[in-house]
Formats: structure tokens, sequence, C-alpha cells
């Protein structure tokens, strides 16, 4: 099955959102679980099929309908089980497509958008992400093609490397405080994810919370117009 790059977040976004019937955005943590689904290898189509089976589930049992796509994971989970048996002895499994509707022109623009915007920081970990900023556009634009995924990857490093230097400027008091937080807000997900996936899931979520602690952009293509 064959899909944009980004299409599998977006896709997982909308189809929540309609299944839910309101208008409403999936929150940061469960953005960032469709991130974990996505580097686990779940293909887009058997996301979709167990965010179905949650809310059948929900409907048969007439209970609410899932508020989160955190109540979806069990299902999806389940579906991805389902799925490996049923292609048991294929070489690989397609979560999506490398391919993107993105130009090579759009995405050095918004490269060049992230330095300008990151020289007006001060410190060195600012100068040392324009710098690799730089590098990554040089590369770019030495490439005959457009290399989706591993620009995608190379900013992610980028965004790693630039919350990791800042989580070291915190006040104490401050890290603690965003430790709280996450912890809380982490507190459902522990008993139903498997203790190597919560913990990338606890980092993803302290990442996105540094980011906006300092206000930084974010760091993937996902915002490139």
């Amino acid at each position: 099955m064959t899909h944009n790059y980004f299409n599998y977040f977006t896709e997982i976004e909308e189809h929540f959102v309609r299944k839910r019937a309101r208008n409403l955005l999936i929150s940061p943590l469960d953005w960032c679980l469709i991130e974990l689904w996505k580097e686990n290898g779940i293909p887009l189509h058997v996301v979709l099929r167990g965010i179905d089976r949650s809310f059948e589930s929900a409907q048969k049992r007439r209970r609410s309908s899932p508020k989160t796509l955190f109540y979806c994971h069990p299902a999806v989970i389940e579906a991805f089980e389902e799925y490996q048996e049923a292609v048991l002895g294929e070489s690989t499994i397609d979560v999506g497509s490398g391919e993107s509707d993105l130009s090579k022109e759009s995405v050095l623009r918004f490269i060049a958008g992230l330095q300008k915007e990151l020289k007006l920081r001060d410190g060195e970990e600012f100068v040392r992400a324009v710098s690799r900023l730089s590098a990554l556009s040089s590369e770019v634009s030495m490439r005959a093609d457009l290399d989706v995924r591993g620009v995608d990857a190379s900013l992610a490093e980028i965004s790693s490397m630039l919350t990791e230097a800042l989580r070291g400027d915190l006040d104490d008091d401050v890290w603690k405080a965003i430790l709280a937080e996450c912890r809380e807000e982490l507190k459902i997900y522990k008993k139903h994810l498997s203790p190597a996936m919560f913990e990338k899931l606890r980092q993803k979520h302290l990442e996105r919370s540094l980011r906006e602690y300092f206000n930084l952009p974010e760091l993937n293509l996902l915002h490139c117009e």
C-alpha cells in the first residue's frame, strides 16, 4: 500500500477526528504515539483498521467513543500482529512511501527559514544547529534527487541535539516541573505500552515539551510548504 510520506500522520489524524465526529485536533502526546507506530513499522492501513475496531468495540459495549488515540493502541497492536502473521515470509513491511509532493526548492526555503530564525538566538548550541542546517542545505542542493526521509531524519537529529543542549541551561525547579507534568500526562500510557515503547514515548514527549518551553521552531518537513 503506497502513500505519500507525510500522509501517515495526516491520514491517521483526519481518520480519528472523523470517527470522533468532532472537529478537534489530536493531542501532542497522540502525535508522539503516531511517530512510534511509524517507527515500529505499522502500516497506515493497519493503524486505521485498529482505530475502526476501537470505535466499533466502544459502540457494541455502549461506551463513550475513544477520546484519544491512546485508547486505540491495543487494537492497533492487535491488528498489526494479525497483519504480521498474514505477511509472514515477506521480506519487508511497507509503512508508507518515501515519496513526497515537496520540491527541492521548497525544502531549501524551509531550511533557510530555520537558519534565519535560529541565527536570532544566542548560544553555542544555536551556532551548531545553524552550521548543521547549512551543511544539510548544501547536501540537498548537490543531490540529484530529494531524499525526504533522509532530510527529515537529519532535522530530527538537529532538533534532539538542540533540546538536549538547552536542557542543561534549565533551572532545576523548571526541569522538575516539566518532568512532573510529563509523568502525570503519561501515567495512563505506562500500563498499556511495552517498557521500550513507553520510554520512547516519554523521550519524545519530553523533547516536545522542551521545544515548547524554549519556543523553538518545529524541525521537520511536516511544516514545510
